[in-house]
Parts: structure tokens; C-alpha cells; sequence
């Protein structure tokens, strides 16, 4: 088992297994973002390719030192901080090794580095990449289902990747790695087993997973206690209400594709209700890619929970045909409806 460390382990099974982090972090409650060299015999997975808000140029460095050794990348979640390096990868290094990751992570991911680039760029000459560099990279994703087993060739021949459900974001991927049909690998980062308002938790079970040779884990939320879904949406909820009866405004910062999909499905229901006390207010969401970005939720039901799954096709009800979250993709927008407003 790897934790999140900057060091270099090897670990003997059939044969070594070799893992490199490029990142400066100190222990396993770090959240910077992951970047892992995994070794098979002479095959070498790129972990993840994150990148933090400030595009700090160390871990692009490290990255180059070794860029002409990557063989696969696999992306395990959509936002930035596990393929937020990847367009400056491609279009400004030259990677050119296939990258596999779910759908849901293609599409969303694509989403996450378009109002990233916008954001900035509205704010400031931004060169570290451009909407083409974007484009180039997400062109050289392999998309995959879950449990879609693929065999690799070349170096990799013996080697299968399989992506498995990690709850947390839509698409997010425990990938297994599998050599000659005996030796498992497993990379499994930020998973959430609980499940959740639009995703159903990860499985680890036996039918997936036997006893993996190695795996490749973090520990960031181990002693965080939750509380009940229930009591954090009243919490929300009442929060909400209090502000806007006293006239004013709510700013919920969320993610662009990821989290902020539970949120504005949790808050329209909210606002359809007649006794939440919200109906008369106004309910928006603001980033640069808003309709893209509801769009391709409104298309990916099949990955969503059994909860959704069941309205789906039983009522045809897909749960971001929103009816009170109004779009918006500029501050002018946002301008034109009424306050009190979330």
C-alpha cells in the first residue's frame, strides 16, 4: 500500500513493482494533487496528472524528466487535481501515450479545463494552455465503462486494466491492474463508500478485488466524521432560508462538473417544494460552461445511482431537467435575475 509521500518504493512480487510520486507532500493527509509513476515489469502507468490552481511548474518538471518512458496514463475523477496537467502535457510536452479513463470523466473533465481556462483567461494573460491544447488531449482519451476490461499490448502484453465504480464524482474509477491473470494492482484514491444523492458508493468487494499485490491508496478524510446526509441538508437548507428572508444573497463555491451535480440536484428538489419556503426566490448557476455542462448530466443517467436508474425508467424523470436553477455563464447573466438569489 502507498500512501501519499515523496519517495520512491519497490516492492517484489512475480516482479518489481516500481512507484514514484512527483509531488512535494509530507504525509498521507496531504491533498495535493496525485501523480504517481507505477513500473510493471517495463511497462509504466501515469497515475493521474493533477495539477493545482497555481500550475506550479514542479511537478511539470518532474513529469518531463520521465515523459518518454510513459506507456498508458490512467485519470481516475474530472476535475483538475487528478488531469488538470494533462492539455499542458500534451500540447506543451509532447505526451503522446493513450489515456483511458470512463466517460463520464471524459466528458466532464472536458468540461472542468474549459472554465478553467476561460476563468483565467478572463482575469489575466493565461498561456499555460490553450482551449486547442484542451481539445488535442481529450482526443487522445480511450473512454471505457465500468468493469470494461482491457488487455494491453506491445510492452504490456499480460497486462489488463479494468475500471471499477468510486463513488465521489460521476465516473470516478478504481482502476485494477492485472498481470497474467494472477497478480492484482489496485488505485484507489479518494473514494467514498457512502452512497449519495446521485451516485451509489464504490465497491470493494470480493468479486472485484482479491487480495491485491499492491495497493495504491490515500488516507486525506480517515478521521473526518461525517454527519448524516439529513442533518447537512437542514443545515443547508435552513442556512439558506435565514439569509434570504433578511434580503440576502447565498454564494455556494462549488466545482464546475463534479460535486456541483449532487448540489444543484439537491437544491432544485428544494426549490420545488411548496412548503421549503423557497419558491418565491431565484436559484442560479454561474460558471462559463453551465449548459454544457447539464447537458451531458441529463445524458448520463446509466452512471448515476440505482435510485436514479429506477425513476429513469419507470417515469422517464432525469434529475437535472432542472426546473428552478437557471444558467448562467457570465456575471451579466447572473445580473438579470432577481435577489434574493442562491
Amino acid at each position: 500500500m502507498y500512501f501519499r509521500n515523496p519517495r520512491i518504493a519497490k516492492h517484489n512480487v512475480a516482479a518489481p513493482i516500481e512507484s514514484q510520486i512527483f509531488r512535494s507532500s509530507n504525509c498521507a493527509n496531504d491533498e495535493s494533487p496525485p501523480c504517481y509513476l507505477l513500473q510493471v515489469d517495463e511497462y509504466r502507468f501515469l497515475l493521474d496528472c493533477g495539477w493545482d490552481e497555481d500550475f506550479s511548474m514542479g511537478i511539470i518538471k518532474e513529469i518531463k524528466r520521465h515523459l518518454h518512458k510513459i506507456d498508458a496514463v490512467l485519470l481516475t475523477y474530472p476535475d483538475h487535481l487528478h488531469l488538470g496537467a494533462l492539455p499542458y502535457l500534451v500540447g506543451k510536452c509532447g505526451l503522446t501515450c493513450p489515456v483511458y479513463a470512463t466517460v463520464p470523466v471524459y466528458k466532464m473533465g472536458q468540461m472542468f479545463m474549459y472554465d478553467l481556462f476561460q476563468s483565467r483567461n478572463n482575469s489575466e494573460d493565461f498561456i499555460m494552455f490553450t482551449l486547442d491544447d484542451v481539445d488535442v488531449a481529450f482526443d487522445k482519451i480511450i473512454q471505457l465503462k465500468y468493469s470494461q476490461t482491457i488487455s494491453l499490448s506491445g510492452k504490456g502484453h499480460g497486462l489488463q486494466i479494468t475500471p471499477l465504480p468510486a463513488g465521489h464524482m460521476i465516473g470516478g474509477t478504481i482502476w485494477k491492474i492485472l498481470k497474467d491473470g494472477e497478480e492484482e494492482i489496485v488505485y484507489a484514491i479518494d473514494y467514498n463508500h457512502k452512497k449519495e444523492r446521485h451516485l451509489n458508493g464504490c465497491i470493494l468487494e470480493a468479486k472485484y478485488f482479491s487480495r491485491p499485490h499492491l495497493m495504491i491508496t490515500d488516507a486525506f478524510n480517515a478521521n473526518y466524521n461525517q454527519s448524516r446526509r439529513r442533518m447537512r441538508d437542514e443545515q443547508l437548507m435552513t442556512t439558506i432560508l435565514q439569509t434570504m428572508r433578511r434580503d440576502g444573497n447565498v454564494m455556494i463555491a462549488v466545482d464546475t462538473a463534479g460535486r456541483m451535480l449532487e448540489l444543484a440536484q439537491l437544491l432544485d428538489q428544494m426549490w420545488r417544494s411548496t412548503e421549503s419556503g423557497l419558491t418565491t426566490y431565484s436559484l442560479a448557476l454561474l460558471n462559463n460552461v453551465s449548459f454544457n455542462v447539464v447537458e451531458f448530466a441529463k445524458s448520463q443517467v446509466e452512471w448515476m445511482s440505482d435510485k436514479i436508474m429506477r425513476a429513469f425508467e419507470d417515469h422517464r424523470s432525469n434529475p437535472y431537467h432542472f426546473k428552478h436553477l437557471k444558467l448562467c455563464h457570465n456575471l451579466s447573466e447572473l445580473g438579470r435575475i432577481p435577489e434574493p438569489k442562491v
